[in-house]
């Protein structure tokens, strides 16, 4: 995991360039078990041994980890142009291809301008009334039970207004399917990634092969949705990229490249909206002041109509108590960029090939931007408490260019979820469960999230 060896780059000890403190060598060697089993713990080790920016060698290459929004806005905004994916996102795209994330450049931009429509306020208006009826669903299934793992229930509500929002279509049948593989692919991912030696993927190793096989029931879900589809155009996601053509040749996607956007799209907008709504019930589950309050809101201001977007947006003390959650608990927990050229961050040179680590998680609590960081407080983005806070030093979706296409949906989705469910049920949390963060690509609740329910 660690390179055993210094990096170099030609130079001489005397003429090397100015850079922030690091580990190499057999001098860290005690950080690789750290980073493997607790990565997020690592980083926070990393930040309280060397600071603001500190080294350190992965597989032969050099990571920068930046922690204040100067920096992180220089590397996503002001100079993004120079910085790409990291070099963990080739491991990503064995379950995205070639999807928006994982893209670069022209091509990069060619994908977005062609997906962002699916996302403008109107579209999103009308996706409204389907949230409204997937949650009212799930709101009926709960009356005959009295615990529930919430964070089933969200992956299950989630993916069905995944599907009907974006793929116009009734995914239930998929959603178990879908979310056994997924969840294989991210967690076998994040092993190759976090080890030493990781084995080529085209040996036939275990692992390889269980990778292989949920990636594959994965995407013959998608593909039997682009099956469809084609059959029966519509309205929807897949129906306009099946039906898009390149402005210069004339032709159309691919159906491969179709099935990467999809997927991308059904993680983006499925497994991390799910993650931050289980976490959001966890934590109103401890803070019954503060549940109280989000059901107050709701009853004021959604009664028993139907929503309308602009009810969602009415929703103002529901929307800071999902940014607090986002803020404690980003699906997001981690950005990786490489340097295309070089640069100079924060003081410190940075060579071409250096990769940049940005832990939102520890940015999201670093006492510096946040007062009693760890504290759940949805008042502290009120906006006379917010007004001198750092842009970079809250960045859930990331920044820049690249910030989540997909944000607005998100936010609204999550908000909505949160003030239906709440204004029909109280939360408690199970003693005896053990809740434990796992932070895969996504930051996921390792054993679920167990809790007691009661219809109010």
């Amino acid at each position: 995991m660690f390179s055993l060896h210094e990096p170099t780059s030609g130079r001489t000890k005397k003429n090397k360039p100015n850079l922030p403190p690091g580990v190499f060598g057999i001098r860290a060697l005690p950080y690789v078990s750290k980073l493997a089993k607790d990565p997020i713990g690592f980083f926070q080790l990393m930040q309280s041994k060397f600071g603001n920016s500190a080294r350190f060698g992965l597989r032969q290459v050099v990571f920068h980890l930046i922690t204040q929004p100067e920096d992180i806005k220089r590397v996503l905004q002001e100079n993004n142009q120079n910085y790409h994916k990291g070099v963990f996102y080739k491991e990503l795209g064995r379950i995205l291809g070639k999807g928006l994330l994982n893209s670069e450049g022209e091509f990069w931009k060619k994908q977005r301008k062609l997906i962002q429509p699916s996302f403008h306020k109107q579209r999103i208006s009308e996706f409204v009334e389907i949230m409204a009826q997937e949650t009212e669903k799930t709101s009926e299934n709960w009356k005959k039970i009295s615990s529930l793992d919430i964070s089933k229930e969200m992956m299950r509500l989630t993916f069905a207004i995944v599907g009907r929002t974006l793929f116009r279509t009734e995914v239930e049948s998929y959603a178990a399917r879908i979310e056994h593989s997924l969840k294989i692919a991210l967690e076998l991912v994040t092993k190759r990634i976090t080890r030493i030696f990781p084995f080529p993927f085209s040996w036939p190793t275990p692992e390889n092969l269980k990778l292989k096989r949920a990636l594959k029931d994965m995407h013959s879900v998608v593909d039997e949705l682009i099956a469809e589809r084609k059959k029966n155009p519509s309205n929807d996601l897949i129906s306009m990229l099946l039906e898009v053509r390149d402005e210069e040749t004339g032709e159309t996607m691919s159906e491969s490249q179709v099935r990467d956007e999809a997927i991308t799209l059904l993680l983006a907008g499925h497994e991390t909206t799910a993650n931050a709504l289980s976490w959001g019930f966890y934590l109103l589950s401890k803070h019954s002041d503060i549940c109280e309050k989000v059901r107050e809101e709701a009853n004021r201001v959604l009664g028993d109509k139907t929503p309308s977007l602009e009810d969602v947006q009415k929703l103002t003390y529901t929307r800071k108590v999902l940014d607090e959650v986002l803020r404690l608990y980003p699906p997001a927990w981690v950005i990786e960029r490489t340097a295309m050229g070089p640069d100079q961050i924060g003081g410190y040179d940075v060579e071409t090939g250096t990769n940049i680590s940005i832990c939102i998680f520890n940015i999201h609590r670093n006492p510096d931007f946040w007062e009693n960081p760890d504290k759940f407080d949805p008042d502290r983005f009120d906006e006379e408490r917010s007004a001198d806070r750092p842009k970079y030093a809250y960045l859930p979706f990331g920044g820049g260019p690249r910030i989540c296409i997909g944000n607005i949906f998100a936010l609204t989705e999550a908000t909505l979820i949160l003030a239906m469910l709440v204004k029909n049920y109280k939360f408690q949390t199970v003693s005896d469960h053990p809740v434990v963060m796992e932070p895969l690509v996504t930051l996921r609740p390792k054993y679920g999230i167990l809790l007691n329910i009661v219809s109010t």
